[in-house]
């Protein structure tokens, strides 16, 4: 619940605390997406990605056009639901029980991957569509690229510790 309310106050939050500061930050929406994507798979991200990118694109001081980051940050929670998951339907997925060595690593570096794409999707979409000339992204990109991988990565770890080491399946309907 608590990721979801973040998908709704990220918006707000970049545009009042982060966009703000003069030493720059990271890029709070693309972070809960992938935040509820890798906690809750590849539909909630996709979700997640369209209402927090609708909601970027129409908060003031809203200059580009309307849609692109709901497009973008609907397919990095999309891509990075189904990396948690494992790739391709069927495939094993990539989570392994916690005593199992690696595991970690492969989720820092997986949040990490998925705050990185989203954060140069974004940049490319600016200037592709001609929202943002390519100097002007240059300059933010790697600063803004930095903060968010970082803790992207750091979001990883804690959703690492906060997932079950095994999965249960659920009972959807139970005969009596």
């Amino acid at each position: 619940m608590g990721l979801v309310l973040l998908v709704f106050a990220a918006p707000l939050l970049q545009v009042l605390l982060v966009n703000r500061s003069p030493w720059g930050g990271p890029d709070l929406v693309t972070l809960a997406v992938v935040w509820l994507a890798l906690a809750r798979g590849p539909v909630w991200g996709c979700l997640a990605g369209l209402v927090a990118g609708l909601a970027a694109d129409v908060t003031p001081p809203a200059d580009g056009t309307v849609g692109r980051t709901a497009l973008v940050l609907s397919l990095v929670g999309l891509l990075a639901g189904r990396w948690r998951e494992g790739g391709a339907p069927g495939a094993a997925r990539w989570e392994l029980p916690q005593s199992e060595p690696g595991t970690a690593g492969r989720s820092l570096m997986l949040a990490g991957a998925a705050a990185a794409l989203g954060t140069i999707a974004q940049a490319a979409a600016a200037a592709g569509l001609g929202d943002e000339p390519w100097a002007s992204v240059l300059a933010w990109l790697p600063l803004t690229l930095a903060w968010t991988v970082v803790l992207g990565a750091l979001a990883g770890a804690v959703l690492l510790r906060r997932r079950p080491s095994v999965l249960e399946p659920r009972v959807a309907m139970r005969r009596v």
